[in-house]
This record gives C-alpha cells, structure tokens and sequence, in this order.
C-alpha cells in the first residue's frame, strides 16, 4: 500500500514530503473558503523555505510562529522544517512581555507574523535582542527554487512547543520529529482514525490538542480538515460547520461543549449525528457537561475522554469510539481510558517518596513513559530533572488513579489541588457545583492560606451572567452558592466572589489559571471587577438547613 510509505516515514518533515509525493491533488484542509491541497502545501513552503534561507535563517536557528489560524502558518511551519530551522509556535495575543520572555527563552533568531500582530511583535522583539528579522509572508513567499532539503534526523529537535503555563510561567518542550511521528501514529490508532473520516476543529495551531492532534495527525491518514479560528465569538459556527460537511470527528476541551449549551439554545437547522467521536481533553471532563451536550444535540455515545499533556507531545490515553462511559465507584470521576500502544502509566504517590507505584483506585500523582515523552524544557536543565527521570519516566503534575483493568482517571492538577482541614478537595468538584448555578456564568475555586485557621479557606470566584442584577439579587445568588457547595460537596466556602465575564485568568487553550488567581485575589487585583462582595472579606451567613 502506498500509504505505508506515509507511515513509515521518520520524520515530521519526511511524513508530509511523502504525503504530497503520493496525493498531491488531496485536500489537506479547507480554510476561509479555500482548500489547501498536500501539493500546494509542500510547493509553497519550497518558497518559503527560500524566503527564510534569504532572511539569515539557517539549520538550527529558531523561529517563532505569531499567526492566527491560517494557511501562512503551515507554509511558514513546513518551510521552516525543510531547512533544519526549529518552528516555535506562540499565542498570537500573549502581551508584549510575555512574548519578549519566550523569545527570549527560546533564543528565537526571526519572528514571522503577519501585519494584524505586527505592532506587539516589533515591541517584544525590541525586547530579545536575539531577533533579527522579523518577517511577514510577502518577505517570505520568495520567487526562488527552495533550499536543499535538509534531511532531518529522527532524534533531531523538530519544534519547541510551549506550555499553556496553567501552573506558571510556560516551559519551552522539546519535541524531537521521533516524539511527534510517533505520537501521531498512536493516536491516529487510538482514535481510530481514518481516511473516511472528515475532521471539524476550531483549536489554535500554538497549542498542542490543536497543532499535533488535529493539524499533524490527519496528513497520517489522508483525513480532510476543516479549520475554524479559534475566538469564535458563536459556537454556533463550529456546529453548524460540522452539520454542513457531516463530520465525524471534532475535538473540544470541556468549555467548548459547555460554551455550546450556554449560547445555543435554538438547534434548528443543526444535525451532529454524523460525528462518531468528540474528544474531550486540555481540561477537567465533567460528567455532567456531556450528558447535556449529548441530550441537548441528540447524540449517545459520542463525546469521549482523553488525556495527554504537551511534555508528552500530546496523547496519553483516549477512550474508544461508541464504547460506553467508565465511572470510578463513586460516580464522580470518568475514565480517560487505558494508555494509548505503547504508552505506559504508573501512579506514585504525591510527595514523591517511594517508586512503588499505588494499589489500583489509590489516587496519587500521574507518571508517563511513551515515545512522546519529550527530550527535556529548552535551556532549563534545573525543571527538566524535576519532572523527567533518567529511565525516562515524566512527572506529570496531574493527580489520578489506576482502577484494577489499567483504567486511568485523572481527577486534578496536584498544584491545584485545595486542603481543607486536611480533606483533599479537587477544584473541579466545586466548579462543577457552581457552574450549575442560575446567574453562573463561569466559575473557578482556589484554596488560600489562612494563618488564623492554620488550614486553606475555600475562595469561589463566580463570573455573573447579569452584571446590573440588584444587591439583593446577588445575594441570593451568593447564599444559593454556598448551599449548594456546602450541601454536595461538604464544604462551605470561606469567601465568594461575584465577578465580571471574562475575570477569571485562563490559559492560551482556556485552562484556568488557579494559582494566578490566588495571586490575584491575595493581592487585591480584583478589585475593580467584583460586582458584589468584597475583595477584603465577604461574610456569609448559614444557609438554612
């Protein structure tokens, strides 16, 4: 078969110069109207690679990728590759020092962007005085023959992808082309995907579950794609996008399906029954948030969990198409699935003491072995040991469990991870609680230090649906938030928030950023957006029993 010579293909670079050698007429994907052939892909980026080659870039150098979701990005990114130059994609609204900070981090020598983000790409840049060119596509799309091919090996660093930062400041991951061939492999079988399949994503290209999984894995199995931009202001877009060319595969973390039930109330004109799969990643999956979804579109079975982190290129567990749901004995937590071929899980516990991994349903923290797991954070030796053993075991920072049939339930990040009067509570329970709330528009909860109780107090901060409600509207709303986390969850939180939309601090692919806001609320950043409660103390009185 010579789709075969597709699959065993070393390299990154090597997987798509076949792809368009052996289908150069199929589409890769549709975009803005427009289709993106595997021909025209490897074609332009010939020119490109020109264009890079006469701006001073050479095998080895890095070059950050500020694009929106376009057909530019691919032809820069392929480009790049075919002449040894590493690809750093970064989010294109990350704030001018924020940038500054990675392209620093990265030793990044050009920054291609195109004139939307050009202002802030000039600031940062006057930042990191390593950058010397920043190039947009006109300066790239050369007239020329492209550069010799480089010929990369599979060891060679393909691209360094950036953590979200959800636990701090982001980590450049070095992602070797053996790490991501090999992930897309995997996963294409895990998600069983292939040709007959027709894939739907509104994902960013910066970010991994975007970029690897829906971008980098379909050219394994000539799957078409179809991009959206990621700020879709409607969601209605992707649904309707996926009713138009009867997907059967989309992926979403869990606030995308959420935003789906908040904002598409009318489904007339939209038919999802063509999707087989909708994984569901990047965050907490809630339970609750597919059994509305699936009612809501009239779907079953077809909104599965999955796992995976960018120090593993991506996957770490998907679950089965059409296969029912697995809960752990207290319903509370869904499975992701076993590990995908050729991935290994094991749960230690917490404070690192011990390599003895847990008994099955012992939750502890998540380590991972795979093809994907990374070489290492770019030029930071000190967090790569803390997270990655000589053996090649990753540290993940997630918290979990194994159930006795090697099941993998992911239950919380254990940096998040709230203490109350030593009870380890995960965010996402009260969130869950929370977000159910009439006049709830989003929700985060934190756990803060108190000196005078010697334990962490539980802090909700609650973005409003109204933001003109009366005071004693949001009163109610506020004692109808502490019945109800107190009344399924056991605790009553110790302060409640009530804030404006768009408050709570988020990631480039929409995690929460807990400890930001801990910082926020510690530090009274809040102040001008608390619509009622104060960032000081709110005091609460009992809800009736």
């Amino acid at each position: 078969m010579a789709d075969q010579e597709v699959h065993a293909a070393p390299t990154l670079t090597e997987m798509m110069r076949r792809r368009a050698a052996l289908t150069p007429d199929a589409p890769y994907f549709y975009l803005y109207g427009d289709t993106i052939t595997y021909g025209r892909l490897w074609d332009v980026s010939g020119r490109y690679a020109a264009g890079l080659a006469r701006g001073g870039l050479r095998a080895g150098d890095k070059l950050c990728l500020i694009y929106p979701t376009c057909a530019e990005f691919f032809f820069t990114f392929f480009g790049a590759l075919r002449i040894g130059v590493v690809p750093v994609p970064l989010y294109p609204t990350l704030g001018v020092e924020a940038t500054a900070r990675i392209l620093n981090d990265s030793e990044t020598g050009a920054v291609a962007t195109i004139g939307w983000f050009r202002k802030g790409v000039d600031e940062s840049a006057a930042q990191a005085p390593g950058v010397r060119a920043v190039l947009e596509p006109s300066d790239l799309d050369a007239d020329a023959a492209a550069p010799a091919y480089a010929e990369p090996d599979a060891e060679d660093l393909a691209f360094l992808q950036y953590t979200s930062g959800s636990t701090g400041h982001p980590h450049g991951v070095m992602l070797t082309h053996r790490n991501v061939v090999s992930t897309i492999k995997f996963m294409a079988e895990a998600a069983g995907l292939t040709a007959e399949d027709r894939v739907v994503s509104w994902l960013p290209l910066y970010h991994d579950m975007g970029l690897i999984g829906c971008a980098f894995t379909p050219p394994l199995t000539r799957t078409p794609l179809w991009l959206l931009p990621p700020d879709l202001r409607n969601p209605r877009q992707w649904l309707e996008l996926c009713t138009e060319v009867r997907a059967t595969f989309t992926v979403s973390p869990d606030f995308g399906y959420r935003n789906c039930l908040r904002h598409v109330r009318d489904t007339a004109g939209l038919d999802l029954t063509s999707l087989k799969a909708a994984l569901s990643g990047a965050e907490t999956v809630r339970r609750s948030t597919i059994e509305a979804f699936e009612s809501r579109f009239g779907l079953e079975r077809v909104i599965s969990p999955c796992y995976g982190l960018a120090e593993a290129t991506l996957a770490v567990a998907i679950w089965p198409r059409a296969v029912p749901l697995r809960f752990d004995p207290s319903g509370r937590f869904l499975s992701v699935g076993q590990p995908c071929p050729g991935v290994a899980v094991r749960v230690l516990a917490p404070d690192g003491v011990g390599e003895v991994p847990l008994a099955p349903a012992e939750e502890g923290e998540i380590y991972v072995q795979s093809p994907g797991v990374m070489r290492g954070y770019y030029n930071n030796a000190e967090d790569t040991r803390k997270v990655l053993s000589p053996d090649g075991w990753l540290r993940t920072g997630d918290l979990g469990f194994l159930d006795k049939d090697g099941f993998l339930y992911v239950t919380g990040r254990l940096k998040d991870l709230i203490i109350l009067a030593g009870e380890n509570v995960p965010p996402a329970d009260v969130e869950e609680v929370v977000d159910l709330v009439d006049g709830v528009r989003y929700s985060a909860a934190v756990g803060i230090e108190s000196e005078r109780a010697g334990t962490q107090r539980l802090h909700v901060v609650a973005e409003v649906r109204s933001e003109s409600a009366s005071p004693d509207e949001y009163h109610g709303l506020v004692r109808e938030i502490v019945s109800r986390v107190h009344k399924q969850r056991g605790h009553r939180p110790a302060r409640v928030l009530l804030v404006r939309a768009g408050t709570v601090p988020k990631t480039s692919s929409g995690k929460i950023q807990r400890s930001r806001l801990a910082q926020m609320i510690r530090d009274g950043e809040l102040h001008d957006r608390i619509v009622y409660g104060t960032p000081e103390r709110t005091v609460l009185s009992p809800p009736p029993s």
